[in-house]
C-alpha cells in the first residue's frame, strides 16, 4: 500500500488510464514544472495526439494569419500555448480561426498572444459566428413558409325555410 504522499495526479486532461492516480513508487511517470504525468500521457501531450488533423491545420492557419497581419516577431511557444489552452477548454478550432479573421477584418487591437483569449469571449464575435453558422446551414427566418395542404375548415349548409305568406299557403 502506497503512502498518500507517493500518489500524484496525472495532469493530462485526456488521461487514458482508469484513474489519474500515479503511484510514484512503482508507475512510470514524467515530472514537468511540478506537474506529474503518466509516461505515455506525457508523450501523447507533447506529440499533440489529442488534436485531429483539422485542428492542427487550423492552428497553423492562425499562426500564419498572426505573422501576416499582427506581428512577425510573435513568440511561437506563447501563441501555441494560448491556443492549446483554449482548445483544451473545449473551444473548437474553427471558431478560433473565425475569431482571428474577425479581428483582422475589423482592425481590432491585438498585440500579444495572451490577449487573444479576450476576443474569444467577446459577445459581438460569438453572435457573428452564430450568424455565420446559421447562414452556412441555409437557415434564415424566411425559410419557414406556411403551406396549406387542403382546406380544413368545416363545411356545412343551412336549408332556408320560406318565411311569410308563402309558408302559410304551402302547408307542408
Amino acid at each position: 500500500m502506497a503512502k498518500k504522499s507517493d500518489i500524484k495526479i496525472c495532469r493530462y486532461r485526456q488521461c487514458k488510464h482508469t484513474t489519474k492516480d500515479i503511484d510514484i513508487t512503482c508507475d512510470e511517470y514524467v515530472v514537468k514544472k511540478n506537474m506529474y504525468y503518466h509516461k505515455d500521457c506525457y508523450r501523447a501531450k507533447v506529440s499533440g495526439e489529442w488534436k485531429d488533423e483539422q485542428t492542427k491545420a487550423d492552428l497553423q492557419l492562425i499562426k500564419n494569419l498572426w505573422l501576416e497581419h499582427i506581428s512577425k516577431t510573435v513568440v511561437y511557444s506563447q501563441l501555441f500555448k494560448m491556443l492549446n489552452d483554449l482548445i483544451a477548454r473545449g473551444i473548437e478550432s474553427d471558431y478560433l480561426v473565425f475569431v482571428m479573421n474577425y479581428i483582422i477584418k475589423h482592425k481590432m487591437n491585438l498585440n500579444y498572444p495572451a490577449g487573444f483569449k479576450y476576443f474569444v469571449d467577446k459577445q459581438e464575435i460569438k453572435d457573428a459566428y452564430t450568424k455565420k453558422k446559421l447562414i452556412a446551414t441555409n437557415y434564415s427566418k424566411d425559410s419557414f413558409v406556411v403551406v396549406e395542404k387542403e382546406n380544413t375548415t368545416p363545411k356545412f349548409s343551412v336549408n332556408k325555410k320560406p318565411n311569410g305568406f308563402q309558408n302559410i299557403i304551402k302547408n307542408d
